[in-house]
């Protein structure tokens, strides 16, 4: 275990040694036990927002090259701030490899096959086009298992013309790279794997194993910042600050701006007077550019004031606000007085240095430029977009301002927000300000995650992915139509072409409750009936599919009830709809939030359409607000 070993070398914390050990020796044991039989293996690692997928990635990747893989790929986004990050984490975690960034093509020699090669590659069409032909016609290549490890594999990977019949650049390449070995392990990386998880099983990119690594002592994630009652570190701002900010160019930084700035400057000071010179705070308002410069020049110009005006009242009442408030579970902060003499001399250094940071903004990143940016020294206002959302690291982030919205939320989109998840941040000091509207969109997504998590923990095999009504889990044009399968709680599902078997078995099992309007029963016994009714082909009402359902609602809400309605002996013609008399409609209804199965017996006559003796007809519907997402085929 010489490369896996060096590597630990890198990790200081016994705790996250142990783990990437375990994570490593389970993902390599599946992949040894599949990838003979598999001329390309997809497989999934798991992890939760910012909790150390890239650490234990890493790990994978050094116990197979001890196992004698010797050629492995890293793809990051198209993003130049996280390949470059990346690399820079390979070059120094992964020292007994031969690390390469996408323009080391000369260095890609027979030669050089003394140690393992990693390399680098940013989800670019060129550049991976320009890899796919070097692969292809590097002949010591020939007979080897290629090693993929796709970051962030939700993002741009997918194939975004699926339903138009047609592939797209960046996945065709993938493929093409896919392809130049006899053997290829493709590994997805990702903390929102709903867009891995809808692919169909035909794609090529559904994974055939997962592997979720639980985050590590010290981890803060959805379980603390977006519990329900709410966390002490959220502070509500006004729906409307965006808007204000955006089209009244003249007024003051709104309030919840305001509090925001000042907490972080408390911070700071405290950070300071404990001789720690790192701390960051993330603005987060929209996607559009020229709303990341309207807030970018609007903190600049509330810090200037702030700066102007130490020696008012005002000032004063400010930081004593902001400091009350950390002081309630941060009891050993220091006194208000050093506090405040403390902000004033950060603000008279003018240390907070406000950055914006989206697809316009030219900043220095060149590691080896001393004035290139770091956001691991000193105090950072980070104002942006969609590029603080994925992949990027924020050392020390301590206080958030977030207020982007909007009408359909992306699940996977706005969980990747969550930067503020993570190890280094001083838990009683932490802070997110934001509109309640939107803190109630988290503290859902946390509770689909979680649900999300304990499906694939428990083993289950057909994953459903739980969301309110009127929030996506990813974006639909990397979903294939043809496969993907939505079952929409509050309506009634029913079987157009029952199956005329298991009558007597279904007899047994319910027939005793004809007699009661409905019956509250166990979820096991309703799961026990779904096993012996349903559609001929599916296609209607997949009792399979319905019972997945079943069981990832009750992670979600063990105390979810189970209701049936059982009616035996009618007299129904085929065809005619639901088959629910307006009377069963109606009582079904009154259970909203309940899963209610109504069984039909009817006759069977043939002159009515049937087959000629008597069969059993479901029909089910699942509480209100609820949808489930999964794929079939």
């Amino acid at each position: 275990m010489e490369h896996l070993q060096q590597y630990l070398t890198t990790i200081s914390r016994d705790s996250h040694k142990e783990s990437i050990m375990r994570t490593s020796s389970e993902v390599v044991s599946i992949i040894n036990g599949k990838i003979i039989a598999e001329d390309q293996l997809t497989g999934l690692l798991l992890g939760n927002v910012q909790s150390g997928k890239t650490a234990q990635m890493f790990g994978v990747i050094s116990l197979l090259a001890d196992q004698g893989y010797n050629i492995f790929i890293l793809l990051t986004t198209d993003n130049v701030d996280l390949q470059r990050q990346t690399y820079n984490r390979v070059h120094e975690s992964l020292t007994s490899f031969n690390v390469l960034s996408e323009k080391d093509t000369e260095l890609f020699r027979p030669t050089n096959m003394t140690k393992p090669f990693v390399i680098v590659l940013k989800k670019n069409a060129s550049v991976l086009r320009k890899w796919a032909n070097i692969l292809a016609t590097a002949q010591f290549a020939a007979g080897q298992c290629l090693c993929i490890f796709d970051d962030e594999a939700d993002a741009a990977s997918l194939n975004t013309l699926v339903n138009k019949s047609r592939i797209s650049t960046i996945n065709k390449n993938l493929q093409k790279i896919k392809d130049t070995a006899s053997n290829t392990l493709y590994v997805e990386v990702t903390a929102t794997p709903q867009a891995v998880l809808l692919q169909s099983s035909i794609s090529g990119w559904k994974p055939s194993f997962i592997n979720y690594f639980k985050p590590g002592e010290g981890y803060l994630g959805g379980n603390f910042f977006y519990s329900n009652p709410k966390s002490y570190c959220i502070k509500f701002t006004a729906n409307s600050e965006l808007d204000d900010i955006k089209e009244n160019g003249d007024i003051p930084c709104p309030k919840g701006l305001r509090d925001s700035i000042m907490s972080f400057l408390v911070v700071c000071a405290y950070k300071k007077i404990q001789g720690e010179h790192n701390c960051n705070f993330m603005i987060h308002p929209s996607t559009r550019i020229a709303d990341h410069q309207r807030f970018t020049e609007c903190v600049q110009e509330h810090l200037n004031l702030l700066q102007r005006s130490t020696n008012d009242e005002g000032f004063t009442e400010q930081i004593k606000e902001a400091w009350a408030d950390l002081q309630q579970t941060k009891p050993d902060l220091p006194h208000l007085e050093i506090i405040k003499e403390e902000v004033i001399n950060i603000l008279d250094d003018t240390l907070i240095c406000v950055i914006t940071l989206n697809s316009k903004s030219f900043i220095k990143r060149d590691p080896n430029d001393p004035d290139a940016l770091n956001l691991g020294k000193g105090f950072n206002i980070v104002v942006g977009g969609n590029t603080l959302g994925r992949g990027i690291t924020f050392p020390h982030l301590q206080t958030v301002y977030y207020c982007r919205s909007s009408k359909v939320p992306q699940a996977d989109t706005f969980w990747q927000h969550s930067r503020i998840f993570g190890y280094d941040r001083e838990k009683e000091l932490v802070r997110i300000f934001i509109p309640k509207h939107l803190h109630s969109l988290f503290v859902v997504l946390n509770e689909a995650n979680e649900i999300l998590i304990k499906q694939i923990e428990h083993g289950i095999d057909n994953v459903q992915l739980i969301y309110p009504n009127k929030i996506n889990p990813t974006r639909k044009n990397v979903l294939d139509n043809k496969f993907l399968n939505m079952i929409v709680g509050g309506v009634n599902m029913f079987a157009t072409n029952p199956l005329p078997i298991n009558t007597k078995t279904v007899n047994r099992l319910v027939e005793h409750y004809a007699s009661e309007e409905s019956v509250e029963v166990p979820a096991e016994e309703l799961l026990e009936v779904l096993k012996y009714v349903g559609d001929i082909d599916n296609t209607d009402f997949d009792s399979s599919n319905f019972s997945y359902c079943i069981s990832a609602l009750r992670e979600k809400r063990p105390t979810v009830k189970c209701r049936l309605i059982v009616r035996i002996d009618r007299n129904i013609s085929r065809g005619t709809g639901t088959l629910l008399s307006p009377t069963d409609r109606k009582l079904g209804d009154k259970f909203n939030n309940d899963i209610v199965l109504t069984l039909y017996r009817v006759l069977g006559d043939v002159e009515k359409g049937w087959y000629g003796h008597p069969l059993w007809i479901p029909n089910i519907k699942f509480p209100d607000n609820t949808c489930f997402y999964n794929t079939t085929d």
